[in-house]
C-alpha cells in the first residue's frame, strides 16, 4: 500500500536552468521521504524541462506539468496547487535549496502541535559574494511551553513569511479558496493575510534552514533600485486583501491589523517607487481610508504605534507624510548608484 503524501512540495519553474538541480536534490535528499514533487515548467525557454524531466525519470516522487504559456509565478503555483494532495503544502522556489532534515522537522512539529501553519527560518546565499552569509530568524513570538501561537489579529503582522520556506494546511487553502493572484507581485504578502484568519495555530521553526539565493536578474531584484513600479503592488496587495476581508465578514475584526498592513505597504512604496508616483499613492490611500472608514482616531484603546497613528493621521487628510529625510535619502543613493557606473 502506498503511504500517504505527508507534504506537497510545490515548485514553480522558468528558465532556472543553472540552479535548478541543486534545488531538486536538496529536495529529493530529504530524510522526510513521504513526499510530492509537483514542478509546474512555466513555458521556459532554456534546459530547465529537461531537467526536470530527467529528475522525474529518477525519481517517481517528482511529477513535472507543463503550463500551456507563460503565466507567472503566481499562476505556476496556482497550478501547481490544484494537483497537490499532500496533507501540507511546502513552496519552494526552484533557484533555492533547503538543508536535508528541514521537512522532516517542519512535518514533525506541525503533527506534534497540530499547527496549520509553519514558517523557518533563512539565510542568503548571494551570487556575488559566496563568502558573505546573511541569517534570518522569524521572531521568537512563541512561549517556550507552548512552541505555537494562536492566529489572530494581533499575531498576524507578526508572522508574516515570503513564500519560500512556508508550510500550510492544504485542506485550509482549499475550503476557503486562496490561490496566489496572478500578474502582482508581493503575491506572498496576499497569499499570507487571505490565509492566516483562517489558520489557528502557527509554528516557528528557528533555523536558518532554508536557502535563499540572491542573483540579479530575480523577480524581487529590481525592487532595490529606488525607481520600481512593481513595488505599487503593495497597494493592490492592500486592496485585494480589503475586499477578501470584507466579503468574509471579518474586516472589522482585524481593521487594525489591515492598517498596520497598509502602512507598511505604503512605506515600501515610499522606499523603492519612483518619487513622481508618490502624490498618486497618497491620494488613493487617503480615498481607501475615507471610503472603507478604516482609521478611527479618538475611539480609544488602539494597537497602533504612534508612529503608525501619525502616518495614517496625515494620510486621512490627503498629504504624504514626506518630509526632508525622505528627499535627502534619495539624494544619496542617487549619489550612489552614479558612482557605481
Amino acid at each position: 500500500m502506498t503511504a500517504p503524501v505527508k507534504i506537497s512540495v510545490l515548485v514553480p519553474v522558468y528558465n532556472v536552468e543553472p540552479y535548478l538541480a541543486q534545488c531538486l536534490e536538496s529536495i529529493c535528499a530529504q530524510t522526510l521521504r513521504e513526499l510530492e514533487v509537483i514542478c509546474v515548467d512555466d513555458a521556459s525557454t532554456d534546459g530547465s524541462l529537461a531537467i526536470l524531466r530527467e529528475f522525474a525519470e529518477r525519481d517517481p516522487r517528482i511529477r513535472v506539468i507543463q503550463a500551456p504559456s507563460n503565466g507567472g509565478l503566481s499562476r505556476t503555483r496556482n497550478l501547481a496547487m490544484n494537483h497537490a494532495e499532500g496533507e501540507y503544502l511546502m513552496l519552494v522556489d526552484s533557484d533555492d535549496w533547503l538543508e536535508t532534515d528541514l521537512l522532516e522537522e517542519m512535518y514533525g512539529r506541525a503533527k506534534a502541535l497540530d499547527a496549520d501553519k509553519l514558517v523557518c527560518g533563512f539565510r542568503y546565499y548571494y551570487e556575488s559574494d559566496p563568502e558573505r552569509e546573511d541569517r534570518f530568524l522569524p521572531e521568537d513570538v512563541a512561549a517556550p511551553d507552548k512552541g505555537w501561537i494562536p492566529c489572530t489579529p494581533e499575531t498576524i503582522g507578526k508572522i508574516h513569511h515570503g513564500a519560500g520556506g512556508m508550510m500550510i494546511r492544504r485542506s485550509i487553502v482549499e475550503e476557503y479558496g486562496i490561490r496566489f493572484p496572478e500578474g502582482v507581485a508581493c503575491e506572498d504578502l496576499y497569499f499570507h493575510y487571505a490565509s492566516f484568519p483562517w489558520c489557528k495555530r502557527v509554528c516557528v521553526v528557528s533555523r536558518a534552514a532554508y536557502v535563499y539565493r540572491k542573483r540579479s536578474g530575480s523577480i524581487t531584484s529590481g525592487f532595490a533600485s529606488g525607481s520600481s513600479l512593481q513595488s505599487l503592488d503593495y497597494l493592490t496587495v492592500a486592496r485585494l486583501v480589503l475586499e477578501e476581508w470584507k466579503q468574509s465578514g471579518i474586516l472589522e475584526e482585524y481593521r487594525e491589523a489591515f492598517l498596520k498592513m497598509l502602512v507598511m505597504g505604503v512605506r515600501n512604496i515610499r522606499k523603492y517607487a519612483p518619487h513622481a508616483v508618490q502624490k498618486e499613492v497618497t491620494r488613493k490611500v487617503s480615498q481607501m481610508l475615507r471610503r472603507e472608514n478604516l482609521y478611527r482616531p479618538g475611539e480609544g484603546s488602539s494597537s497602533l504605534s504612534l508612529r503608525e497613528d501619525k502616518l495614517l493621521k496625515t494620510w486621512l487628510a490627503g498629504k504624504s507624510g514626506l518630509d526632508f529625510s525622505y528627499y535627502w535619502k534619495r539624494m544619496r543613493k542617487a549619489a550612489a548608484r552614479t558612482l557605481r557606473r
